[in-house]
């Protein structure tokens, strides 16, 4: 490249050297008389004793123009390759920073060659930069699988492979950072809340998902006389989850089928029409329940959580929570301890006919005297989803009870 610039450059300079002395510093050598002069030794430019416009052939202006057009093409052609040339290595460095990047995320996740070959297989190309928004995100890669689904690539044989797929790359319902876009995140072991909808009937119960591939999953019905439910005979089940702090989500599975052995499973159809909920604190629910408690810190809290320091002994003090939500609590104590309560002071207690194994914590929010009492109003702390669950199913059990009375 650069010796072809520098070849160019010669030439157009030649050019203008040769053409600059053909029409400045000529002299003329027509022949002359027989006397001779002073004046013969005049010299002349070639403008001057160039013949009349008409007179010169139509081959020189061919020649002239020719010549002038192959230099100026000989200069934008530089130009033009100059310009390519730099444009190809920014190309080259960029493909080599989307190689570099996917090398790294594969490595990152643990992505082993044969599932990085059929990566390129889903995505029809190995080009890094189209590889690597659908290793970032999950709704590219859902995006993608549905397209090669659609291909006439695809074959049944590829549907574990996409399923493997998905996680070697880490798209699962627990990873908060990929989108939630279908069930088949969510895994094997996960405990969800389920609902049967039926003649303005709600029946909930809570199932573990049992095993799960690309097209349905297995769960344990509930028990009924402590004999599996047959779950069969209703169309559809209703789901309802927790992600962290993330948000709440709502979808349906079609009830395919119910196995006769392997404890009854019931089969459902994976589905990608979730419904995303900000997070949802249930009503409010008034009752007047005596309960005792254990007073602490949020810096004992905080120690015993880190350190696992077991079952200690705290300030004991008894009152009564006015109302409860799955969000926190309102309790009414007769007066303060010695030590006086704090915001951020943490209360333990023991939910019963909740289901729940360890003690519940709740961080006081706000301290409000009331007519010789005080009213103390909590947020529930460090809650699983498992926990959410168990807290929404006790207050809707509640409810019903107090309807009934």
């Amino acid at each position: 490249m650069l010796g072809l610039r520098k070849f160019f450059h010669k030439v157009s300079l030649s050019a203008g050297i040769m053409t600059a002395w053909l029409l400045l510093c000529g002299i003329s050598r027509s022949p002359k008389e027989a006397k001779f002069g002073l004046q013969d030794l005049q010299s002349t430019n070639m403008l001057q004793s160039m013949p009349p416009l008409s007179e010169i052939p139509l081959s020189f202006y061919l020649s002239a123009a020719a010549f002038v057009g192959s230099v100026a093409g000989g200069i934008f052609l530089v130009r033009y390759l100059q310009k390519r040339k730099i444009r190809e290595d920014l190309e080259q460095i960029a493909e080599d920073q989307a190689q570099l990047s996917v090398d790294s995320e594969f490595e990152a996740r643990q992505v082993d060659d044969e599932e990085r070959d059929f990566l390129t297989e889903l995505c029809g190309t190995s080009d890094p930069a189209k590889l690597l928004p659908v290793i970032m995100s999950a709704e590219i890669f859902e995006q993608t699988v549905a397209d090669y689904k659609n291909s006439v690539n695809f074959s049944k044989a590829d549907l574990n492979k996409i399923f493997l797929l998905r996680k070697s790359l880490q798209f699962s319902f627990k990873n908060t950072d990929a989108s939630f876009s279908c069930t088949q995140m969510i895994e094997a072991g996960t405990q969800l809340e389920f609902q049967i909808r039926h003649k303005q009937k709600k029946i909930v119960f809570m199932s573990t998902i049992l095993d799960s591939n690309e097209t349905q999953l297995l769960i344990k019905p509930p028990t009924v006389k402590r004999r599996p439910a047959n779950i069969k005979q209703f169309k559809e089940l209703y789901c309802n989850i927790r992600r962290g702090n993330d948000a709440d989500y709502e979808f349906k599975f079609k009830i395919t089928g119910q196995l006769i052995t392997d404890l009854n499973a019931v089969i459902l159809r994976h589905t990608n029409k979730i419904r995303k909920l900000q997070i949802r604190i249930s009503e409010r629910l008034p009752m007047e329940l005596q309960m005792d408690f254990q007073l602490l810190s949020a810096e004992q809290f905080e120690m015993e959580q880190k350190f696992d320091l077991g079952r200690l002994q705290h300030h004991k003090l008894s009152g009564i929570i006015k109302d409860m939500s799955a969000g926190g609590l309102k309790v009414q104590l007769d007066e303060l301890p010695p030590q006086g309560i704090n915001k951020s002071d943490v209360f333990l207690f023991h939910l019963p006919y909740a289901s729940l194994r360890e003690n519940l914590a709740a961080t006081v929010l706000d301290v409000i005297p009331r007519n010789g009492s005080v009213d103390l109003h909590f947020v529930f702390r460090d809650t699983d989803m498992l926990t959410h669950m168990k807290l929404n199913q006790y207050l809707h059990r509640k409810k019903l009870s107090m309807e009934v009375a």
